[in-house]
Parts: C-alpha cells; sequence; structure tokens
C-alpha cells in the first residue's frame, strides 16, 4: 500500500496525473488515507480523473476519519466555500481547528489570518500571532512573511524589528513576492505603537473557536451610472497574502475567444495573471470572494474562478470589454469587481473613455462595473482600459460574475 502511495506522489511530481490517480485509486482502495485524499485533490481539480467535487469530498471525509490532518484542512476549504457540498461555516471551523491543532502548517497559516479578520488587538491579535508563529516556525512561507509584518508592527506581540527582518529575509528567499519589495522599503515605514494588551488570555491551551464577522459594507465613494468605487474592501494583511498566493503561478495572461470560449493570447493585454484552482480555495480565499461578492451584490457562487493580475513598467491591457456569453450553460457574464491589491508608484489606472472617468489605484480599494444594462444587453459604455505601468507595479485581484451559478465543473 505504501509503495503505491510512493509511486503516485512520484507520478504527480512529473505532472503525469492519469498514472497518479490510478496509483492512488489502488492504494485507497487498500484503505490509505493519504491516497484517498491525494485522489480527492485530484478529483477537484480535474486532473488525472473526472472532476467531482462531491467525489472528493466524500474521499476527504474517509480519509478524516481516520484522523489525517490534511484530510480535514481540505474539508474544511470544501466547507467554507460550498464546493462539493453545502457551505457550512461550523462545520469548517471545528474541521481547520482539528488540522491546526495537529500542526499543518497551512491550518495554521489560515488560522492565524482569520483571527486577525475577527480584531486587531486584544486577544485574537494574540491568538492571530501565535498561529502565524508556528507555522513560520514549521516552514510555511506565507505565514514567514505575515508573522514579519505582525512584528514589525506590534501586532499581537511586542515591536521586534530584528525577528521582523529575519522572517522577512527568510520570505523573500521562500519567493514571496511581496517580501522583496517589503525588504526594500522597510526602513522608511514607522512601526505603529502595539496595541493595549489589556487582560488578554495566554495563548496556551486549545485555539479558540470564534465568529467571523460579515463580510463589511463598503460605501461607494464615487459612482457614475454602472460604475463604482469602494475604499478599503481589503486590508493590507490580504492584499500582500495575495500576491504572495500568486507571485510564484503566474503566467503572461491570455483573452477569452468569444467564438469558442477558450483563451488566447493577444497583444490587448500585456500583463502576467494566474486563476485560483478549486483545491486553492481555502478559508481565507472564501473571506475574500464574499467581500468581493458583497460590494458586486451578487452570490459568490455566481463568480468565475478568482483570478490575480501583475502588470509591470510599460504592460497595460488596451481598450476592451469583460461582456461574455456562454451559450453552452445560456448565461452572462454581467458585472466586474477588482480590487488594487497595492498602491502603484505611478500610472496603471483603469479608464472609462466612454464616461470619460480615469480610476486611479490605492490598496484594497475594489471598482465595479455593470457589463449588461438592465435588459441583460451588453453595455457599450463599459469599454475601459488598464492604463501602462510608468513606475512600480499593479496588482489586482479579479472576480467577474454571471447572471446565474457559475459552473466550474463542465
Amino acid at each position: 500500500m505504501a509503495a503505491r502511495v510512493q509511486l503516485g506522489a512520484d507520478c504527480l511530481n512529473r505532472a503525469r496525473f492519469d498514472e497518479a490517480a490510478e496509483w492512488f485509486r489502488l492504494a485507497a482502495a487498500q484503505g490509505s488515507a493519504e491516497a484517498m485524499n491525494a485522489l480527492g485533490t485530484l478529483h477537484l481539480n480535474g486532473l488525472g480523473t473526472a472532476q467531482s467535487p462531491q467525489q472528493a469530498f466524500a474521499l476527504f471525509t474517509q480519509a478524516a476519519e481516520q484522523g489525517l490532518r490534511e484530510a480535514h484542512y481540505n474539508l474544511g476549504n470544501l466547507l467554507y466555500n460550498g464546493l462539493g457540498t453545502a457551505a457550512d461555516d461550523g462545520l469548517a471551523q471545528r474541521h481547520l481547528l482539528q488540522a491546526a491543532g495537529a500542526g499543518h502548517r497551512p491550518a495554521l497559516r489560515n488560522l492565524g489570518l482569520l483571527y486577525h479578520l475577527c480584531g486587531e488587538s486584544g486577544d485574537w491579535a494574540r491568538w492571530s500571532t501565535h498561529c502565524l508563529r508556528l507555522a513560520a516556525e514549521a516552514g510555511d512561507p506565507p505565514a514567514k512573511y505575515a508573522l514579519a509584518l505582525r512584528l514589525w508592527h506590534g501586532h499581537g506581540a511586542d515591536i521586534d524589528r530584528e525577528q521582523a527582518r529575519r522572517w522577512l529575509s527568510a520570505a523573500a528567499q521562500d519567493g514571496m513576492w511581496a517580501a522583496r519589495a517589503r525588504l526594500a522599503g522597510l526602513e522608511r515605514e514607522t512601526p505603529g505603537a502595539p496595541k493595549p494588551a489589556g487582560k488578554a488570555q495566554s495563548c496556551e491551551g486549545p485555539l479558540p473557536a470564534f465568529d467571523l464577522p460579515e463580510p463589511p459594507t463598503v460605501p461607494a465613494l464615487h459612482t457614475w451610472q454602472f460604475l463604482s468605487e469602494h475604499a478599503e474592501v481589503l486590508d493590507g494583511y490580504l492584499c500582500d497574502h495575495f500576491i504572495n498566493l500568486a507571485g510564484p503561478r503566474l503566467a503572461p495572461s491570455s483573452v477569452v475567444d468569444p467564438k469558442t470560449g477558450g483563451t488566447l493570447q493577444s497583444t490587448l493585454r500585456t500583463s502576467h495573471s494566474m486563476h485560483f484552482m478549486p483545491s486553492m480555495y481555502d478559508a481565507v480565499v472564501a473571506q475574500l470572494v464574499r467581500r468581493i461578492a458583497a460590494v458586486a451584490a451578487l452570490p459568490a457562487a455566481h463568480a468565475e474562478p478568482l483570478g490575480v493580475l501583475r502588470y509591470g513598467p510599460g504592460q497595460e491591457y488596451r481598450p476592451h470589454y469583460d461582456y461574455y456569453t456562454d451559450d453552452r450553460h445560456q448565461a452572462q457574464r454581467v458585472t466586474t469587481v477588482f480590487v488594487y491589491l497595492n498602491q502603484v508608484e505611478e500610472g496603471g489606472g483603469t479608464d472609462f473613455p466612454r464616461l470619460g472617468v480615469k480610476i486611479d489605484s490605492g490598496r484594497g480599494k475594489a471598482v465595479k462595473f455593470l457589463n449588461c444594462d438592465a435588459a441583460g444587453q451588453p453595455n457599450p459604455e463599459t469599454l475601459h482600459a488598464g492604463l501602462p505601468v510608468i513606475r512600480g507595479e499593479k496588482w489586482l485581484a479579479t472576480l467577474w460574475f454571471w447572471d446565474r451559478p457559475f459552473h466550474w465543473f463542465g
């Protein structure tokens, strides 16, 4: 059984997904929890086997019943995002706490970021830093970066610049994109004063359960007919976290071929981008999607896979439309919401030439526009362009929403 699991892992590392799925299937039939979990991930992403989030959920459940911490983590992610099963935050949290309590690094990192969303001071801040420290010490690169920020600014811990630099350097060596820029500009920042400690609980014993706040209602800063901008939809921790997750997976951007629904390269778009696979939809991604969906005023289930884009100096997206109709599913892409993940040094705004409106970048700022009119027809006024970056970089997180639940799986 163990040999079959190893053969499956070897095939997986070589991107021989069909063979990997078969070895994991054989080992899972013999009762291997590791094989069940690996096969579930292949089903979730549709690699080497039929894409079926329902089958993934069943396999993760079997593996979790044997105590596999990674399976608990994966179950929590599916339950937070409603993939393969109905969304259930309470049950999702229990699986996440189970995995984190067993020392699973991504679970600890995600829990640390969720605790951060519960409150930026007092007990929640301490628990956030505690979980991120455990994940970082176990080798998790995104946790190293987040821990460095917390130590630099005194969030949930005393300010410790020396440790912050060490963790930031470690994150940069691990390929965390935002760490490079932070290292260059760290000395220009003034660390904030630590939050009042009060009588906080000790970070010992079981990890506490929590109640995440509902996605905040973010009023529009400005509104122009079908277009609006909204400030501070995401905070700095979340913005940098998604830059770090996306950076190693970037590839030259493509556009949708209106004839086939497939993708193709185009000189209109010179950025780099990536889209989150279903297995990347964890508890923190769920919170991001919910916040953007709140701005869109549409259900999260109507959104395409989350995309993150990076534009370097001189890169742009020339005037274009986001409107697209999927004839197969009789569906329309009706709304676009994107969030600036950083403040561009110069350039990189978004131009709506037919409205005479240009929107500048702003870290955490969301821009929403309606691709269709009230009758469901394409709105020609939505012509827009991503203006060239002059200095620095532009990072965006984008969700495109349809008029009905989006078909991820076929």
